[in-house]
């Protein structure tokens, strides 16, 4: 992968074991997520008028995250088809100067939605030309 964001872990992300809750996750791949998309597709894009939803969300637990690690969340497209998006993730912490250990990865898909007219729509073809070139998929 080679976009990386970093997340911060919050007091209130801990459950009651003291480690990152395991739903929050979520929350912080949706925040991976849009530094991923204004990266690739701009941050000047009219998200009311045409987007994406979230049609799948799977995650791969393999350790905890605490309170005071250096976090971030991977993003890579893996695949682009018609009207969805195809995306692995990958969550790791900081455990030296330029090392990391991964603790979680999963995968989602994104579909295009025109708001306006509410309904599926295929992808901009600016924006395959971005992920194209972004990933080189």
């Amino acid at each position: 992968m080679k976009f990386f964001t970093n997340i911060r872990v919050r007091f209130s992300d801990l459950d009651a074991m003291g480690h990152v809750n395991n739903a929050v996750y979520f929350n912080y791949t949706e925040e991976a997520r849009i530094d991923y998309f204004n990266k690739i597709i701009g941050q000047r894009h009219d998200w009311k008028k045409f987007g994406v939803l979230l049609v799948h969300n799977e995650i791969n637990y393999l350790r905890p995250v605490h309170l005071g690690d250096e976090l971030q969340c991977g993003i890579k497209t893996e695949k682009i088809g018609n009207k969805s998006i195809h995306c692995s993730f990958a969550f790791r912490v900081k455990t030296g100067a330029d090392s990391y250990t991964t603790c979680s990865t999963g995968h989602f898909t994104l579909v295009c939605f025109d708001n306006v007219a509410q309904k599926t729509a295929p992808m901009p073809a600016e924006w395959k030309k971005k992920f194209e070139s972004f990933e080189k998929v």
